[in-house]
């Protein structure tokens, strides 16, 4: 979208600013370098960001269509940024229509200008840690509203407790040809070990999401891993994540219990603990949201501005935020894994070729493949049933327009299926299935928009993640002035603090035993600003 269009489209005020973080780079690089500047820009920016939506405490959750004690306080229900508009539901076509949009064809496969494989296989991992729907009722949730590892602790102390091996204050894992993974939750006779019996566990057969999944055949065979959260081992992205921040975890408790000899094994678990959720909270923003944004000026962790700041306030995840991260279209048709081309879908549930290659191998395999482009007519057929289950979860909670959407993030409303698409084909489709613009529900516009030059996501999404992520994020308390130091993460994690901003060099410390060292990406290498 050229930057004239996006003026008219996204407004003045909007154009402007974008205008001036993806130009004038000399300024920029120059309040780069110096450290008083910087902080002053990344604050500016980041608060820019998410005051684009009106800050929580929200009105309104899930729960009612007013608010009441219970609905202000009930977090099993999900947050929302607008009232629901049953009047608005009234005019959406049949949701098998609407889920078509999405649909790809071979011919129709849109590859990102930017983004790699890692990106989508990151950002599933990150976000099923706190994005979570409750099964039986999508207006609820089974989150714990915090960015905090569940990924690898679980979302409760039971679950933590289960999968520590209570010794020098590690998680359980094992060594299979010199590299460290998380334990099989099977034993080789196809049994649960008793010490995970009472671990929270999906398998291909009970998930709602395993599509594709046609035959569960020998469990104990698909090498699955006892991991925090139950869908943990729903493809092998999200298994290699795990195992990374696990290897990092130990590597970590072994500094520390090595600097501290008269620690217990919680103290040393508890601080390796919270050294890893930090370390995750700047990849996130150093490494991921720079890759997502256009901006010149690179996003850093700044600990503590965010407690001066009027959007300092409980978490709380939406249900715009969950579904807004339903990122299908990202995801190939094919993939390239452990050095064979393989329908995408035959990749799930099955951790074989985590265990089968070096960690490394993967990682850079999955760095030099790009993504599919989000949007449109680009999601692959074994995830259109996800498509539509996201479609039916924004009905039962009666949304909002899509163009309600963007007057409440500040931009103005679309006049025609032409403002909303440069792509000939995208607009035929929006037109094939609603009356008018104003008909678009949320979760299609969302993806019907162009994905912005130098950016990963389209405009409305991208401001969305903007307003959630850092104010989800950086209200952390590990980030909190009088916690973040040296005394709360030992001179051993206070050093990985320091030499941490890219999931590259978390790769790079727990990867040295390989024979080469391994790339780690989210953005093309051939990549460059147009």
């Amino acid at each position: 979208m050229l930057q004239s269009d996006f003026m008219r489209t996204g407004g003045v005020t909007n154009g402007l600013q974008l205008w001036a973080v993806t130009h004038l780079g000399p300024l920029w690089r120059f309040l780069q370098a110096r450290p008083g500047l910087r902080s002053a820009a990344n604050r500016l920016i980041i608060d820019g960001m998410v005051y684009k939506m009106k800050t929580r405490p929200d009105r309104l959750s899930t729960m009612s269509p007013y608010p009441s004690w219970p609905s202000l306080t009930n977090r099993t229900f999900s947050d929302r940024h607008l009232p629901p508009d049953p009047a608005f539901q009234l005019r959406l076509p049949p949701a098998d229509r609407a889920t078509a949009l999405f649909e790809r064809s071979d011919s129709q496969e849109r590859w990102s200008h930017k983004s790699t494989l890692l990106f989508p296989l990151f950002a599933q991992w990150f976000t099923d840690g706190f994005l979570r729907t409750d099964a039986t009722n999508p207006l609820k949730n089974t989150s714990t509203h915090d960015i905090d590892l569940s990924e690898l602790y679980g979302q409760t102390e039971d679950v933590t407790r289960v999968l520590r091996s209570m010794t020098g204050g590690r998680l359980k894992s094992q060594v299979i040809d010199g590299g460290e993974y998380p334990p099989y939750y099977f034993d080789d006779e196809g049994n649960v070990k008793p010490e995970f019996a009472k671990l929270p566990i999906t398998l291909p057969a009970g998930d709602r999401k395993a599509v594709g999944v046609q035959e569960v055949g020998d469990l104990a065979n698909r090498k699955l891993f006892a991991l925090g959260i139950p869908r943990g081992n729903i493809h092998y992205g999200f298994t290699m994540m795990s195992t990374l921040f696990l290897r990092e975890h130990n590597r970590l408790a072994d500094a520390i219990a090595a600097e501290h000899s008269s620690w217990d094994d919680e103290r040393i678990f508890q601080t390796a603990r919270d050294t890893m959720i930090v370390l995750l909270l700047k990849v996130v923003v150093e490494d991921y949201i720079n890759h997502i944004t256009p901006y010149y000026f690179k996003l850093f962790v700044d600990p503590g501005f965010a407690g001066r700041e009027r959007w300092y306030r409980q978490n709380w995840m939406s249900i715009e935020f969950n579904m807004l991260y339903r990122w299908h279209s990202l995801v190939p048709s094919r993939v390239r894994v452990g050095g064979q081309d393989r329908d995408t879908g035959s990749v799930l549930w099955d951790n074989n070729v985590v265990v089968s290659h070096p960690l490394g191998a993967l990682f850079e395999e999955a760095s030099r493949q790009p993504s599919t482009e989000i949007g449109l007519l680009n999601t692959p057929t074994f995830l259109l049933d996800i498509e539509r289950r996201t479609i039916d979860m924004g009905r039962d909670a009666a949304l909002a327009s899509y163009n309600d959407y963007r007057q409440a993030c500040g931009y103005p409303r679309m006049q025609s299926f032409a403002d909303v698409s440069s792509r000939a084909a995208v607009r035929a489709a929006l037109a094939s299935c609603y009356r008018s613009v104003n008909d678009i529900e949320l979760y299609v516009g969302l993806f019907a928009e162009d994905v912005r030059p130098n950016a990963a996501l389209p405009t409305l999404m991208g401001t969305m993640v903007g307003v959630d992520a850092f104010s989800q994020a950086l209200t952390n308390p590990l980030l909190a002035d009088g916690i973040f130091g040296e005394r709360t993460f030992s001179a051993a994690g206070w050093q990985a603090i320091g030499a941490t901003a890219r999931l590259q060099d978390i790769l790079d410390r727990n990867t040295r035993n390989e024979s080469r060292q391994p790339l780690a990406t989210l953005t093309q290498l051939t990549w460059s600003r147009v």
